[in-house]
């Protein structure tokens, strides 16, 4: 799947939270925010981290015929014909 974002795992997660925590600068109140890519960055809320269960849907490009995959939240699958069984993922809400 050569057009696939690669998706960060649990293992990799639980790595950088490992690092951030020997960081002599960062602190419990250390405040965690999103980076968008726009010119602010967005706060991520207390509780905004949960399990939910997700299914891998195609979306092919009309000139091109390339299929890109993406992934959404069982619960929306339906609109857009996901396949395969739905797996629980760790999902950070941005609510902006």
């Amino acid at each position: 799947m050569e057009n696939e974002v690669k998706v960060m795992r649990f293992k990799e997660l639980k790595e950088v939270v490992a690092s951030l925590e020997n960081d002599p600068a960062v602190t419990d109140d250390t405040k965690v925010f999103l980076n968008t890519g726009w010119d602010s960055i967005q706060e991520i809320e207390p509780g905004a981290i949960s399990t939910e269960k997700a299914k891998i849907f195609w979306v092919e490009d009309p000139l091109t015929k390339e299929r890109f995959p993406g992934y959404s939240l069982e619960e929306n699958t339906g609109k857009l014909a996901a396949t395969g069984d739905a797996e629980t993922v760790i999902v950070i809400k941005n609510l902006y």
